[in-house]
């Protein structure tokens, strides 16, 4: 038996399938459950200039809501309360501060992404139309994106887990700038998994830096104490301007 569509049917059809969701969305969308975290990160990165590792206590709460303790290698915090942004290193003269409306795109993305995720780079992807890349034994979905001068792959395991993200210069697929690697999963919620290791490589002038983030003592949609958002005790005697250049304009 033959179905034959009206005009109506055909143009039901083709606004669903340009409205299907992209493995991007998808995965992006996936977090949305997540309300609150804490954890903490160490991060090693080797580069030209030597090695460093960063270690940090994260809070985390929507909406806007953020606690950032860095100990080493220097000491500095961030507070966000839903409204205003605050960052102080300690012994520099001056700290940065300004509400979370008038931040740049690159910090409002870092802001509210869920620690430990890739929500960053997924972010920049959403909207986008995708493409089908060939798949692999350990990729059997990979997808492509066209992203201003970067075409971007992403590449799930065999649980549909965002294992891989891969940067290049376009879609041939030669020269690659940045890679990262996701893995040590741990599923938060049905469907939500971030990655307790991430190992990344970037780049650049003929030179190669790397990252390696370990996720440490995660604890997801539970409570977090009320004042750890509340800036002014944290910043006793700290004076705030609203340009990190400004802060070391004596």
């Amino acid at each position: 038996m033959s179905v034959r569509l009206g005009l109506a049917g055909i143009f039901l059809l083709s606004t669903l399938a340009s409205h299907a969701q992209t493995v991007a969305e998808r995965i992006y969308q996936s977090y949305n459950g997540v309300t609150s975290v804490v954890c903490q990160v160490r991060k090693d990165t080797e580069s030209p200039v030597g090695k460093m590792r960063t270690l940090s206590r994260v809070y985390y709460q929507k909406p806007d809501r953020l606690h950032v303790e860095n100990a080493a290698p220097i000491k500095r915090r961030i507070v966000c309360d839903g409204e205003v942004f605050y960052s102080y290193i300690e012994d520099d003269p001056r700290g940065f501060s300004r509400p979370v409306r008038l931040l740049d795109e690159e910090m409002q993305i870092q802001l509210r992404k869920v620690p430990g995720t890739a929500m960053d780079h997924l972010h920049r992807l959403q909207g986008l139309p995708e493409t089908d890349i060939e798949a692999t034994d350990e990729y059997p979905v990979r997808k492509g994106y066209r992203k201003g001068d970067l075409f971007v792959v992403l590449s799930l395991d065999a649980e549909q887990r965002l294992a891989r993200i891969e940067f290049y210069r376009d879609e041939a697929m030669k020269e690659r700038t940045a890679e990262y690697r996701y893995s040590s999963f741990k599923e938060v919620l049905p469907g939500a998994w971030i990655p307790l290791l991430s190992e990344g490589s970037m780049d650049a002038a003929g030179t190669t830096t790397r990252e390696t983030s370990r996720v440490d003592n995660l604890v997801v949609n539970g409570p977090i104490a009320e004042n750890l958002f509340v800036a002014g005790p944290f910043f006793k005697d700290v004076r705030f301007v609203d340009s990190f250049e400004k802060i070391y304009d004596l």
